[in-house]
């Protein structure tokens, strides 16, 4: 997938037959960054960006900021051009609402063409003054086999009203369902390869905030799974601000689904008396959290060994991805087909019979010592 605006010079020029006062390029806006913001005017505002486009763009990201939500976009109008005179509308939206903080509303372009500069026209509700966290275009249709995921029934309990930990969720996350869903299907989008596959049927989610020692757990199974996130985690994920908050919260979100979609090994007892069962499932949840940006990279350290779950293994599988890009799925993969599955068959499965997990580890390895 190839991110159009992630290297950009943080300014351009004004495009030809624009009005000065029309931002362009803004630095907020381009730098793959939601903690910084873009602060609008009331009413109608445009943005272009007139960055070198070689491709046609077919979708596009707005994300909401981390202020009031009354000042989100709810709607917009995309438009693209050749020469910063004659605009054309490629794509348009309405009624738009972000179900939190740091949000994306991830859009296929309607009317696709190659452009060499495009223009959102952009609103926030009741002509509030705007406020856009980033805006990500990209020559891929994001949502191409996806368009049919089943999304489950989310029924979202909150336990702890009244403690701080709640009211911190509840200014983080304006519409829970929606956001949890949201997450389901970037889940399914890291471990599968469509919304075709074969794959768990998760139908149900139920959700629960407690105030309650601990961070985070899921129990039962597919088709209904129930996640609990403890408020006083989230307290203590707030102390340095509320982006951090929103770190951790999603990547903790990401770690407790991949336990709903995920296929459990067979032939080598279960979660509670198998130490490989335990590291494959508790592995894989942290290798997909990594590869969805929500842990530290930095925190790689060397040591270890792939059975020790968690992070150490996560890294690990997500570092596979340097020797294929589909390293994760595949790996997942593993552990539908082995009939009895282990940490080297499962090398051997995706790589090959010559691969060993010993080898593969100590590869592993010598990319973190060498400070990658």
């Amino acid at each position: 997938m190839k991110l159009i605006l992630s290297v950009l010079l943080l300014f351009g020029s004004i495009s030809a037959g624009m009005a000065k006062d029309v931002p362009t390029n803004v630095a907020e806006l381009i730098d793959n960054n939601a903690e910084t913001c873009y602060t609008g005017v009331k009413g109608k505002n445009k943005l272009v960006f007139d960055v070198k486009f070689d491709a046609p763009m077919l979708s596009y990201k707005v994300f909401s900021a981390d202020d009031d939500s009354k000042h989100d976009p709810v709607e917009w109008v995309l438009k693209g051009s050749n020469d910063g005179k004659k605009w054309k509308t490629v794509d348009e939206r309405k009624g738009q609402i972000f179900c939190a903080r740091y949000q994306e509303a991830l859009c296929v372009v309607e009317n696709p063409a190659a452009y060499k500069k495009y223009m959102l026209e952009i609103t926030a509700a009741n002509k509030e003054i705007l406020k856009v966290a980033d805006v990500q275009f990209f020559d891929k249709n994001l949502m191409k086999g996806w368009e049919d995921f089943k999304y489950p029934t989310i029924n979202f309990i909150d336990k702890a009203e009244g403690t701080e930990g709640s009211k911190l969720y509840k200014t983080l996350v304006q519409n829970p369902d929606e956001y949890i869903k949201f997450h389901a299907r970037k889940v399914a989008e890291i471990l599968y390869y469509t919304a075709d596959d074969q794959m768990v049927d998760v139908q149900n989610i139920r959700y629960t905030l407690e105030d309650t020692d601990g961070i985070s757990a899921k129990g039962g199974n597919s088709p209904r799974i129930n996640i609990f996130y403890s408020t006083r985690h989230i307290e203590n994920s707030a102390h340095e601000s509320m982006y951090k908050l929103d770190f951790e919260t999603r990547g903790v979100l990401y770690h407790e689904l991949v336990h709903g979609y995920q296929f459990e090994p067979k032939g080598v007892g279960n979660y509670g008396n198998n130490k490989i069962f335990w590291s494959c499932i508790e592995g894989l949840a942290d290798g997909v959290r990594a590869e969805s940006g929500h842990f530290d990279m930095k925190t790689r350290r060397p040591g270890g060994n792939w059975m020790d779950g968690y992070r150490t293994t996560g890294f690990f599988i997500q570092w596979l991805k340097t020797k294929d890009p589909d390293a994760i799925r595949k790996f997942h993969l593993s552990v539908r087909d082995l009939e009895v599955w282990g940490w080297d068959e499962a090398m051997k499965y995706m790589f090959g019979s010559e691969a060993t997990i010993e080898g593969l580890w100590n590869e592993y390895q010598d990319f973190l010592k060498a400070g990658n």
